[in-house]
């Protein structure tokens, strides 16, 4: 498991939140191509980096709806001064989106699917719902963001954030793994057929939009990964 460490650069950013950290876990994927032990490392370290808040870009499950009360005992030690805010993924709607809502609302975890939080007055975090299986409503997202302010967006589909590339903000997504398993030409088709275009892993800059692709945690279809390391990120705010 890789650590990232990066840092984001916030237009109005109060003193308060100077150096405050955020971590970013996506697609945890619970279910049989995917160690327990490899989550419950994953919510460890990120713990002890002790970050002020935890965004969750979704995919918590794959398929089986038995898979997501172990998941959400895996997470529940997640825990930050500001909170653990999350949205859904495809595979949380086809496997159950409402009991995967459930689940995680019940260890205390928040929902950003269509809206947005501020804290301390400066920091504007913003979620959209799954573009492949829910219904994003930007409108909602967005509403009462002022226009000079620096928003985080949670996207679960890195394309998504072509949507809306004329805000300057800062993208968290996931969907990719980072290939998962990465090979030359297979690996860039298998994520354009899932709808991700060319945005396969690390940043990008689509329009005004600075955008992180995390290569997530768990596995789908085959248990290990190939030049694509399971990753938990963490972003230090700094006033721009």
């Amino acid at each position: 498991m890789r650590v990232v460490r990066e840092t984001l650069r916030i237009a109005d950013l109060p003193s308060s939140l100077e150096g405050a950290t955020i971590a970013h876990l996506t697609d945890i994927h619970r279910c049989w191509s995917t160690s327990d032990a490899l989550l419950k490392k994953a919510v460890r370290v990120t713990m002890e980096a002790k970050p002020d808040l935890i965004l969750l870009t979704g995919d918590y499950v794959t398929e089986n709806p038995k898979d997501i009360a172990p998941c959400a005992e895996i997470l529940t030690p997640l825990k930050a001064r500001f909170g653990v805010h999350f949205i859904l993924g495809n595979h949380d709607y086809t496997t159950n989106a409402p009991a995967v809502l459930r689940a995680l609302e019940g260890i205390g975890f928040q929902s950003l699917i269509n809206r947005n939080v501020c804290f301390e007055g400066g920091l504007w975090i913003a979620g959209l719902d799954d573009d492949r299986e829910g219904e994003p409503f930007f409108d909602r997202a967005f509403a009462d963001i002022p226009e000079m302010a620096t928003p985080i967006v949670l996207a679960h589909n890195p394309a998504m954030a072509e949507m809306f590339s004329y805000l300057d903000c800062y993208t968290l997504s996931g969907h990719t793994h980072g290939g998962q398993v990465v090979l030359p030409f297979l690996t860039a088709y298998k994520v354009w057929l899932i709808g991700a275009k060319a945005y396969r892993s690390g940043w990008y800059t689509v329009g005004k939009a600075k955008l992180y692709v995390n290569n997530g945690l768990g596995n789908v279809a085959v248990p290990f990964r190939l030049f694509a390391p399971p990753v938990v990120a963490f972003f230090t705010l700094q006033a721009r």
